[in-house]
């Protein structure tokens, strides 16, 4: 039975992201594991605060996060702990998330 690996990487900047994954690219392209990448949409989160916690309801203050997307697979098996040691090496900005 083959194991289906997934890479799952999330982050607030896009160029962080577009750059971690082409340095990702170039590790495995040297390890001869085959990939494929696919980015998803983008997504907004608002919120919302209240500017003046004591009278005034109306005076609102909105903040927006977007955050960005992007999944590797491997289309060969890859042992867990390749990866693990692979991955140590990342930039703050960017979240992982290792999938089976």
């Amino acid at each position: 039975m083959k194991l289906k690996t997934q890479l799952r990487i999330k982050s607030y900047s896009k160029e962080t992201l577009s750059l971690y994954i082409a340095y990702l690219q170039g590790i495995f392209f040297k390890l001869k594991l085959s990939t494929s990448v696919f980015n998803f949409p983008q997504k907004k989160k608002i919120i919302t605060l209240l500017k003046s916690p004591h009278v005034n309801k109306k005076a609102k203050e909105q903040f927006e996060i977007k955050y960005f997307k992007a999944s590797i697979s491997f289309k060969n098996s890859v042992s867990l702990s390749l990866i693990k040691n692979i991955l140590t090496n990342k930039p703050k900005s960017v979240s992982l998330k290792i999938k089976i």
